[in-house]
């Protein structure tokens, strides 16, 4: 009964919003309420943005603004679906360790919803590469004094911050346990991944200098 009234009451929430400070609530309420559907327009939006996003470099500077408009629309939510596949699978072995309880589909869910701040991103960046194509897909190294290149990259580094934070706290609440562990969860894949590396570089150094000497 008490489940069916949270539910009730979570119906007034809108994702694309409340993601923001309302996080635990609307990603139990995609969890709980949205369709696949509504998860593949959050893939096409979030790997929309992380698209444009990737544009952004030396290589893109020669592309004409439509064309790099349409190749993010393409190959930018295969790339978000990829990474909501693979995230999904290990946070929830990982979430296991910390005795959370989510399933696979809970995860892929709750990993999409916390992009939705990359969503908001989608005017700005369209705009600015049309109205600036020039700084816009150029190596950042040569547009660091242009006043759009500072201003966009404040909004992006906030709203990349705040999307770690949402992130962290989605998969806290698909597992069932606080937003620390969440923390924990997202963050253990990179440190053992940093780990295994290092030792392969220490191990590949070890062998170069052994054969030398």
């Amino acid at each position: 009964m008490v489940r069916e009234e949270r539910i009730k009451n979570e119906r007034g929430l809108n994702p694309f919003t409340d993601i923001w400070l309302r996080t635990r609530e609307t990603v139990r309420f995609v969890i709980e309420q949205k369709s696949f559907k509504f998860i593949i327009l959050l893939i096409v939006l979030t790997g929309f943005a992380s698209g444009l996003i990737g544009m952004m470099n030396e290589r893109s500077s020669e592309m004409a603004p439509w064309a790099a408009i349409l190749q993010a629309l393409v190959t930018g939510p295969i790339g978000s679906a990829f990474g909501y596949f693979l995230g999904a699978a290990v946070l929830v072995l990982v979430g296991r360790l910390f005795k959370g309880t989510a399933t696979y589909q809970d995860m892929f869910k709750a990993l999409a919803t916390a992009q939705i701040p990359q969503i908001w991103l989608l005017p700005l960046l369209i705009i600015w590469l049309l109205a600036s194509p020039d700084t816009f897909l150029a190596d950042r190294t040569d547009v660091e004094g242009s006043p759009i290149v500072a201003i966009m990259s404040i909004v992006m580094a906030v709203v990349s911050i705040w999307t770690f934070i949402i992130v962290c706290k989605a998969v806290g609440e698909a597992h069932q346990v606080s937003s620390w562990k969440g923390f924990f969860i997202v963050v253990l894949p990179g440190i053992l991944i940093t780990i295994i590396v290092l030792i392969l570089v220490f191990v590949l150094f070890a062998s170069f200098f052994n054969e030398l000497f």
